[in-house]
């Protein structure tokens, strides 16, 4: 299983998610909610870059290609959580897969932007 790259992210952005639960609505207008398990569900992490060089870039690129698009998980590197004591997620409880592809766009001579979203995978 490939670690993610270890390049430090401009912007970081971190959605929680929620515990996964069924919701019944009664015509009075009341709910009853029926928790489905025990591990959050949905979390989003979204890193952006900026001014990589072109490796930098390609290491991204190529992690991406590594895991099939959004089809294997991976582990984050500590540089992803730079600035965390503890990361906000447990790697012990969640590894990352990505969301969906990404767009590269150039930023000037030789260096490039991205924004990659990852997603939870609870193992």
């Amino acid at each position: 299983m490939a670690t993610f790259p270890s390049l430090a992210p401009r912007t970081r952005s971190l959605s929680l998610g929620d515990i996964p639960q069924q919701v019944y609505k009664g015509t009075s207008g009341g709910e009853v909610r029926f928790k489905q398990g025990s591990a959050y569900v949905a979390q989003r992490l979204t890193l952006g870059y900026e001014y990589l060089a072109e490796s930098e870039a390609q290491q991204i690129l190529d992690h991406y290609a590594g895991q099939e698009g959004s089809l294997i998980p991976f582990d984050v590197s500590a540089a992803v959580w730079g600035g965390y004591t503890t990361p906000p997620v447990s790697a012990a409880s969640y590894k990352w897969r990505y969301a969906g592809a990404f767009d590269v766009s150039i930023a000037s001579p030789r260096r490039y932007n991205l924004t990659v979203e990852l997603e939870t995978v609870p193992i």
